[in-house]
């Protein structure tokens, strides 16, 4: 065969391969971005159920009197060996709270409103208002 001929064969390999190759990333590509939309709407759901339950544990083992809890960013998991924490305003007595709630630790109150008093447990439980990350609400009685 003669060079000419050889060059042309690879030439054709070579476009034959750049394609199946350009296909398959394009194939991978959809499949993917497809799975990342269920994953993102998967994750936002179980963040939304993370934040609901640490508004719980949170009224129910750390401050009684809260009314409101709005959370001001999607919970997550900040370094190695940490557990799951999110940054919340919390309502108590009236006052607006920034908290940060772990469940494992509890709450660290920051800013310049520091720690809520102490009050005494309400007799019966107060209706909590969430505000999710994501912008919905929930009312617990």
């Amino acid at each position: 065969m003669s060079s000419g001929g050889m060059r042309v064969r690879v030439a054709r390999m070579m476009g034959a391969l750049a394609l199946s190759a350009g296909l398959l990333a394009g194939s991978v590509g959809c499949v993917w971005g497809g799975d990342r939309k269920v994953s993102q709407q998967t994750a936002l759901q179980e963040n939304i159920a993370l934040q609901r339950k640490s508004a719980l544990t949170f009224r129910d083992e750390w401050q009684p009197n809260v009314e409101k809890i709005r959370f001001t960013r999607e919970g997550d998991v900040p370094g190695l060996g940490a557990s799951w924490s999110v940054n919340a305003i919390a309502t108590i007595g009236g006052v607006d709270y920034q908290v940060i709630i772990d469940e494992r630790f509890g709450p660290a109150w920051v800013g310049d409103e520091g720690r809520p008093p102490d009050l005494p447990a309400p007799p019966s439980r107060l209706p909590l208002t969430l505000i999710f990350s994501d912008g919905t609400s929930e009312v617990i009685k």
